[in-house]
């Protein structure tokens, strides 16, 4: 009880000092600009600003140009700010210096790896054929985005536990819709594996884990990927959300966000959970690259087939910083309040403190990229709700028009809400990979890779079916992918 009186004492702060906020904030709006002719064009943002710019310029909007080649940069050279909110669902970034009006790449892709640690002492064949989409079309209201990667892995011998094909998919799409001062994000997220898609162990493998689409990460707090290895186990993650944005004026907004994630293992022996979560959110732009927001999330977890459930009311506070085509830095913070009820009566509180960052910083020719979280977790399948703690990095450089190079890695730790004698309480889980990339020709793309990954846990039995690989995982081989269509420079590619 004394937990909750602080966490209530803490959220109505918060509400206090976001009715304070808004007419401060109204008072400090820079003059709006003339209205359009066209009634359905959205509130603009505080514009961005040039190199050695005063960050307290007011100059105008940033217009819009159009093309009519599909898989051309806009005429413009404006810079295209990235709009995600601070108080949003997704990851702010760094926008993009030219802009693609229309795109359709479909690609082929063929791979040959070799594997150690899944059989003790041998060295496995993997064959792998399968393709990827990237699709985007944006226009002054609508912007449409799907992503598309999946394959036929084949194991020889088949020698782990008699299986010989690991299929996987994983897919992305995101329809925003922009009317005047509302915006409206529609998002789903699905990954059908035979394993969880942190370092992507059978889903492409480590070596593969650093390629993204084109779409930003949803916000670690509302995913429904897990962080703890399984073995082989057929399971289905998906998120679905849906975000609202009222720009209640140039330097301010209001946001909604509910979301429904899921993860299911289509084998027994696994932890199935489903996770309602609703977010309000408050943002306020400092200038035209700083802002800060206040967000209040209720989480509900809900473990199928047992009356054990989570739940959780986070408030945080964050700051962020964006310079486009250069920089996106995001750091959040707050305290958090954990209601957890197992089978019977016996109902607990743990008051307890969230955080997430990204930075995301990039040169002509080089990039990086470094992300964390921490806070309260489904379990991954394996616990009935877990402490997480997350961090992945990652770093690209374009040596020539032709070749081109990354780093990647992560590490995940794990630990049970509320430990069990007998079983292990505690899992680490961390990869790296590395890629070697050359474009061949207009439409081909040659990648070299390598990944490892390790999963240790604390003593005691494993309290599910199976947890993972009980030896280190190594992956190395070729990979050749065909755009039919047209072919991406390598510096987009490294992008990605």
């Amino acid at each position: 009880m004394k937990h909750a009186r602080i966490l209530q004492a803490l959220i109505r702060a918060a509400v206090a000092a976001t009715m304070l906020c808004f007419p401060i904030a109204w008072a400090q709006q820079a003059p709006r600009a003339p209205r359009s002719t066209n009634s359905g064009a959205p509130v603009q943002p505080l514009p961005p600003l040039a190199e050695g710019t005063d960050s307290n310029a007011t100059s105008g909007a940033v217009g819009e140009s159009h093309v009519h080649a599909d898989a051309q940069p806009e005429a413009s050279a404006q810079a295209q700010p990235d709009t995600h909110l601070l108080s949003g669902a997704e990851t702010i970034g760094v926008g993009s210096l030219r802009r693609l009006r229309r795109m359709f790449d479909p690609a082929l892709q063929v791979s040959e790896f070799g594997e150690t640690g899944i059989v003790p002492g041998q060295t496995l064949s993997v064959s792998s054929l399968g393709g990827s989409l990237d699709m985007e079309r944006h226009s002054s209201r609508y912007d449409l985005t799907v992503n598309y990667h999946g394959a036929e892995t084949t194991y020889q011998p088949s020698s782990y536990y008699g299986i010989r094909y690991l299929p996987y998919h994983d897919a992305a799409i995101s329809q925003e819709i922009s009317f005047r001062r509302w915006t409206l994000q529609l998002r789903d997220d699905v990954l059908y594996s035979w394993g969880p898609g942190f370092g992507s162990l059978f889903a492409g493998g480590p070596a593969q884990a650093g390629q993204n689409g084109s779409l930003e990460s949803i916000q670690p707090s509302l995913a429904s990927t897990g962080t703890i290895q399984t073995a082989l186990a057929r399971q289905l993650s998906n998120t679905a959300l849906g975000e609202i944005d009222y720009a209640r004026g140039r330097r301010t907004t209001l946001t909604l966000v509910g979301s429904y994630g899921l993860l299911h293992f289509l084998d027994a022996g696994y932890i199935n959970s489903q996770t309602v979560t609703g977010r309000v959110g408050y943002n306020y732009a400092l200038s035209a690259k700083n802002n800060v927001a206040l967000t209040y999330d209720h989480n509900r977890i809900t473990f199928v087939g047992t009356s054990s459930r989570l739940e959780t009311d986070l408030v945080q506070m964050a700051f962020g910083r964006k310079v486009t085509g250069r920089l996106a830095l995001e750091l959040s913070a707050g305290p958090q309040l954990v209601h957890f009820a197992y089978v019977g009566s016996a109902k607990r509180q743990q008051l307890s403190w969230s955080a997430s960052s990204s930075l995301t910083y990039k040169w002509p020719r080089t990039g990086y990229s470094l992300s964390y979280f921490r806070g309260v977790s489904a379990g991954s399948g394996v616990f009935f709700g877990s402490s997480s703690e997350v961090v992945t990095a990652a770093a690209s450089r374009e040596f020539t028009t032709y070749w081109s190079a990354s780093l990647h890695g992560g590490y995940a730790r794990n630990s049970a809400v509320v430990p069990t004698a007998l079983f292990s309480g505690r899992f680490d889980d961390w990869f790296a990979g590395a890629s070697l990339d050359r474009q061949i020709g207009r439409q081909l793309h040659l990648d070299l890779s390598y990944g490892f990954q390790q999963q240790t846990s604390g003593y005691g039995q494993c309290p599910v079916l199976s947890c993972g690989l009980a030896r280190p995982f190594a992956q190395y081989g070729v990979t050749l992918e065909w755009h039919p269509l047209w072919a991406r420079s390598a510096s987009e590619r490294t992008a990605r």
